[in-house]
């Protein structure tokens, strides 16, 4: 058997569409895909080409390596870069010591910085002082979108454009209803996209307000 080690993948699905790929590859005879382990296991013909299986899981988007390869020590990345300006690559008792970092807010950005920072090892807080998910799914992309959507169905029900043989019928807005149906909508996206996503993580969420203190200092040189 041959493993790889699989980063980026944020749910089950990413873990299908792996298989699926991995399963492309000449040589490969089966594959086992765990999002929750982060890892593939492989059943290959002799001779498969271990470039042939990483490349396929690039094409996604992801990144793998082969569990028995060393890690590269490239610090060229961001994530990198901010480790040596906190000191947190400096050695201690049990190996390297690994980033803390405090994300505020848990709108779309801050979710894509805890997952990456979490990916890359660090130890990751999100603080939120409302609800999971910040501005866009809770009062504004998601709510305001489905709104537009039902105007435009009443619009199109008062003003038909075939009034020749489809008589226009001014609708009966039932306002209370109209906004449960959004509510519903707005609470599936917030849990599958937010909550689901961190309940299988291991970013610790807070609930509280943050904020800084002192004058600021730049991190970086």
């Amino acid at each position: 058997m041959t493993h790889l080690k699989i980063t980026g993948m944020t749910c089950d699905s990413c873990a299908a569409h792996v298989k699926e790929a991995l399963e492309k590859v000449p040589g490969v005879q089966s594959a086992i895909v765990s999002y929750a382990k982060g890892a593939a296991q492989l059943a290959l013909d002799p001779g498969t080409a271990p470039d042939a299986l990483t490349a396929a899981v690039a094409g996604l988007g992801y990144k793998a390596m082969l569990a028995e390869a060393p890690p590269t020590d490239n610090r060229t990345g961001l994530f990198d870069k901010v480790r040596g300006w906190m000191g947190a690559a400096d050695k201690g008792s049990g190996g390297e010591r690994p980033l803390q970092v405090a994300v505020i807010g848990s709108g779309g950005a801050a979710m894509a910085a805890a997952l990456k920072a979490v990916e890359q090892g660090a130890q990751v807080t999100l603080i939120e002082r409302g609800t999971i998910g910040g501005t866009c799914v809770n009062v504004g992309c998601v709510p305001s979108k489905i709104m537009i959507r039902a105007a435009h169905i009443a619009h199109l029900r008062r003003e038909s454009p075939f009034d020749g043989g489809m008589a226009p019928t001014p609708p009966t807005i039932l306002r209370e209803r109209v906004l449960a149906q959004q509510q519903a909508r707005v609470d599936e996206l917030r849990h599958a996209k937010y909550e689901g996503i961190l309940d299988g993580n291991p970013a610790k969420t807070v609930v509280l307000t943050s904020a800084f203190q002192g004058r600021p200092e730049p991190c970086c040189p």
